[in-house]
């Protein structure tokens, strides 16, 4: 035997009273003005939402500026430090990859010494205190250091 599908109820139509129908038709000059100053609020409220929204994003900016030319001058004296007698030290390009809170210094370096068995630039990566030379550490430790933190 089978039941029969139970229905729900009728719902009864939605009727307003009719005060409450005119005024939403019919609003009164202080309904207006009300609605007026409660815009106005809202579009104060987004305006200075988004300037300190923009401000926030331009200080984020500044700062890791700032903080890309500290990393870069810490890999200089680095660089500078482990090579005492280098006559000459010349930095080519030199950039700073983050990952989260942690610099690395990537960059190309030309040094001169009385036996420098490398001629030109020779790539170079400073990460969280050490230094890799290219001429010292070898090309393949370099390569590795440089997939893994510059590219």
């Amino acid at each position: 035997m089978r039941a029969s599908p139970r229905r729900a109820p009728a719902l009864a139509p939605l009727t307003l009273p009719a005060t409450l129908l005119a005024k939403m038709v019919n609003p009164s000059r202080t309904q207006l003005i009300a609605g007026a100053v409660a815009v106005l609020i809202l579009a104060g409220l987004g305006a200075g939402l988004t300037v300190f929204v923009l401000r926030d994003t331009h200080t984020e900016t500044v700062d890791r500026a700032a903080d890309d030319a500290q990393a870069i001058e810490g890999a200089r004296i680095a660089v500078t430090g482990r090579l005492p007698e280098a006559q000459a030290v010349n930095f080519g390009k030199v950039f700073v990859r983050w990952d989260g809170e942690i610099p690395s210094v990537c960059g190309q370096v030309d040094i001169t010494e009385e036996q420098d068995s490398f001629q030109g630039f020779e790539r170079f990566v400073w990460s969280q205190g050490a230094l890799t030379l290219e001429e010292i550490d070898g090309s393949d430790v370099v390569d590795q250091k440089w997939s893994d933190l510059c590219e």
